[in-house]
């Protein structure tokens, strides 16, 4: 338990420090979920019983080669010097000049290792999601805590913008005017709320649905409807509209719109199941788009403003895809490195491009994580990579199909997984570490419980 509730609260405090996108702030949360790692292990290894821990990673075994093909590469590429064509060019040119004989596949090998020590840090974190949220009760406090979180990081975006403070915790604020919580980013707050907010519409949803099982034909039934549907849904309720609220005010057009079709996804795969379809929880959302719709006509001004001036596209953005693009075919197979973008990526940028953006000698994300995936990790990689992700949404699907009870988990985490597909293609709120973390979390806690009732198996 102990080990639960302190992965809940590394992960859960993530985002407070500026999303955890600070070089002592990823390290300190990476080497705190180590450590929670290693006390599991120990505790899994003195333990008598394995025979379920073997199952569960049978039922899971092609992420984790998937995954550690990825790992396994992303580590030659920062430490093995083929000393020949697999090496970049540039190393050849940096030896000339030094008289040195150092290289590696990766043009950075030091950030290829940091990005490295994140990705088994997220890795862990939904491992650790997955063993212990084998429990029932221990995924519903999953999801809790991420509302909760939500709540209070929307809360305290929603202070600092109305009140028309200057400061996000010790530094200034960027965004003068946007909702971005602890966050320095609008677009990345704006994927932590709406992951968050997947958990609080499922939570909602549950409710609901555990009060429509009274008759409401009559009079006492229909109080008893009520009454339990106030008693269990306002808290929910409520954090639903500061979330959203916050998110609107974020005036991010892909986080928004990411956010919404994770949403609609959610809404789908609680019907899509006959045993999870409900008429009252039909009508009561149906109230509450009107609701909500009203609430996003008072509060949406600037968000709408960007979405007419701007569009749902980027010039500049679309002129770093195209050579983004260029660059990969340069070098397909084996990627410059993960991590090694915002270095490498200077040497193939246009003066067009770097005339159009706010800090001319700074573009260091390509604002599309596959693109930048591939660039860094090389196709095969880059491919393994994605396998992952959307493996684990096939789990979450079949969960959905084959589950008798608690649809609510694998609908989020499929919804979940959309909601970060679609921001992935315009953003890169997946390389702010808050993100990650809490998606695992989410996914875990999701995957555990896309299991049939009769196979479960808890090993934590």
């Amino acid at each position: 338990m102990t080990i639960f509730y302190s992965l809940l609260a590394v992960t859960l405090l993530s985002p407070l420090p500026y999303g955890s996108n600070r070089p002592w702030s990823w390290s300190l949360c990476s080497l705190l979920v180590a450590i929670l790692g290693i006390i599991w292990a120990i505790q899994f290894f003195a333990a008598k019983q394995k025979a379920p821990f073997f199952q569960q990673v049978k039922s899971i075994s092609d992420v984790l080669v998937m995954f550690f093909i990825v790992i396994g590469w992303a580590l030659i590429q920062a430490s093995i010097d083929f000393s020949g064509d697999l090496n970049h060019p540039l190393w050849q040119m940096q030896n000339e000049l030094l008289q040195s004989s150092s290289g590696s596949i990766s043009l950075i090998p030091a950030n290829t290792l940091t990005l490295l020590m994140r990705l088994l840090s997220y890795a862990l974190v939904f491992w650790l999601a997955l063993c212990f949220s084998q429990d029932i009760y221990k995924a519903r406090r999953v999801f809790y805590g991420l509302m909760v979180a939500g709540l209070a990081y929307s809360a305290y975006g929603l202070i600092m913008n109305l009140g028309d403070f200057k400061m996000i915790l010790w530094q200034e604020r960027p965004y003068a005017g946007d909702v971005t919580g602890t966050f320095i980013n609008r677009n990345h707050f704006a994927t932590f709320a709406g992951l968050t907010l997947l958990c609080t519409l499922a939570l909602l949803s549950d409710s609901v649905t555990a009060a429509s099982k009274y008759n409401i034909g009559g009079n006492l039934g229909l109080q008893r409807f009520l009454e339990k549907l106030i008693v269990r849904s306002y808290f929910p309720l409520l954090v639903f509209f500061v979330i959203g609220t916050a998110l609107i005010l974020t005036h991010s057009r892909g986080g928004f719109l990411s956010s919404l079709f994770g949403l609609i996804v959610l809404l789908a795969a609680l019907n899509a199941n006959k045993s999870s379809r409900n008429i009252y929880v039909v009508w009561i959302f149906a109230v509450f788009i009107v609701v909500g719709g009203v609430v996003f006509y008072v509060s949406s001004e600037g968000l709408l403003d960007r979405l007419n001036a701007q569009g749902l596209t980027d010039a500049a953005r679309e002129e770093v895809y195209e050579l983004t693009w260029n660059a990969i075919l340069t070098n397909p197979w084996t990627g410059f490195g993960l991590g090694s973008f915002e270095e490498v990526f200077p040497l193939y940028k246009s003066l067009d491009v770097a005339g159009s953006i706010t800090q001319p000698s700074l573009w260091d994300y390509a604002h599309n994580t596959y693109l930048e995936s591939i660039f860094e990790l090389g196709f095969p990689a880059a491919l393994a990579l994605f396998y992952c992700f959307l493996r684990l949404a096939g789990i979450c699907v079949k969960g959905l199909l084959i589950r008798k009870r608690d649809w609510i988990y694998p609908a989020t985490g499929l919804a979940a997984t959309c909601l970060i597909a679609a921001h992935a293609s315009v953003d890169f709120s997946m390389q702010v570490p808050a993100v990650p973390y809490t998606y695992a979390l989410l996914m875990g806690a999701a995957c555990a419980q896309s299991f049939s009732s009769g196979k479960k198996r808890s090993f934590s």
